[in-house]
């Protein structure tokens, strides 16, 4: 049987099942996660009558229909390898062995670990109660994150850590500003995207700096690993009343720039020009011995005059950390 005439017979299914439903309001949903109907896919696919690639592909448009309702859904490896318990499991559930919930449980199997490939915009259930938790799209206070390009320059290659390791000399405490590469580890690029993802402003270390003004215009803002900035820059930040200071080893180096030239220039800190030299603003608050813990796994904040630090480097973990994210929306 061809897949689209499949998919249509599913439809027909679908639409039989729904006046079952309708018919049966007084079933107990929490024991039917899945449409009776679906156990003639499973069978015909356990006994061979269909093959791998149409099961999964019926599979597929079930979930991304919601109609299968799957809810782990992380990935843990990328395998396409179809394993016979799976197949066994759906045997079981059609000759009504087993309860919907190790069907489902074997769906969320194939799709974690790449059997079944959802659309990339295809979010579970789960997940949207989580977004909900941490997205800032309808807060009405506003709240912005300052992507810091001159730390990702100064990081660049013959940027400011060549001088430092030894390999040129001051000149190449002058590096041109890039605004258009990637973000990396060390310019805080998970961090962007994801605060991003969930509704976040953002702005540029140029935009403060060329404009310190402008953070009055949000509620919260939220400063990320900008390690190099200007002093303008520097007194728009720690003068605002509600930072979140999300990475250790911010507001670091004093950096000068020279627009007509697109570059910016270390001035001071970093051990420059003074050995002695740490904190290139001589900051009270300056944290930077935490961010050699990269696992966050004791993670919190903690009060300073104008905001809260977070303890540690989470750049790895930002992303799947659901109680951080909520702490910085909740700030």
């Amino acid at each position: 049987m061809k897949s689209i005439t499949r998919i249509a017979v599913i439809i027909i299914f679908l639409m039989f099942g729904l006046f079952v439903q309708l018919g049966n309001a007084y079933a107990d949903a929490t024991t039917n996660l899945v449409p009776a109907w679906i156990k003639k896919v499973a069978l015909l696919w356990s006994q061979a009558e269909i093959s791998d690639a149409d099961f999964v592909n019926d599979m597929r448009w079930l979930v991304e229909h919601r109609i299968i309702p799957v809810e782990d859904l992380v990935e843990n490896v990328d395998s396409s390898i179809m394993p016979d318990s799976v197949k066994k499991i759906a045997y079981s559930w059609s000759a009504g062995n087993i309860p919907d919930s190790e069907f489902v449980h074997g769906i969320e199997y194939l799709i974690q670990n790449g059997v079944i490939e959802l659309d990339d915009n295809f979010v579970s259930r789960t997940q949207q109660e989580k977004i909900s938790q941490i997205s800032v799209q309808n807060d009405t206070k506003k709240s912005v994150v300052i992507i810091p390009v001159f730390t990702a320059s100064a990081y660049s290659e013959r940027g400011f850590y060549s001088y430092y390791a030894g390999d040129c000399d001051s000149i190449c405490l002058t590096s041109i500003i890039y605004t258009n590469v990637p973000l990396g580890y060390t310019s805080s690029g998970k961090a962007v995207s994801v605060l991003e993802s969930l509704g976040y402003y953002t702005l540029t270390d140029i935009d403060v700096d060329k404009n310190p003004k402008v953070l009055l215009q949000y509620d919260k803002v939220i400063l990320l690993h900008n390690e190099y900035v200007t002093q303008k820059e520097f007194d728009a930040i720690t003068t605002h009343p509600h930072v979140v200071y999300l990475y250790p080893n911010a507001l670091y180096g004093k950096i000068v720039v020279n627009y007509p030239a697109n570059t910016i220039t270390l001035v001071r800190g970093h051990n420059y020009p003074d050995v002695k030299i740490r904190n290139g603003f001589d900051w009270k608050f300056d944290n930077s011995n935490l961010e050699y813990d990269t696992q966050c796994n004791n993670w919190k904040f903690y009060d300073i005059t104008n905001g809260i630090m977070l303890n540690c480097y989470p750049e790895n973990h930002l992303e799947h950390n659901i109680g951080l994210l909520k702490a910085i929306k909740d700030y």
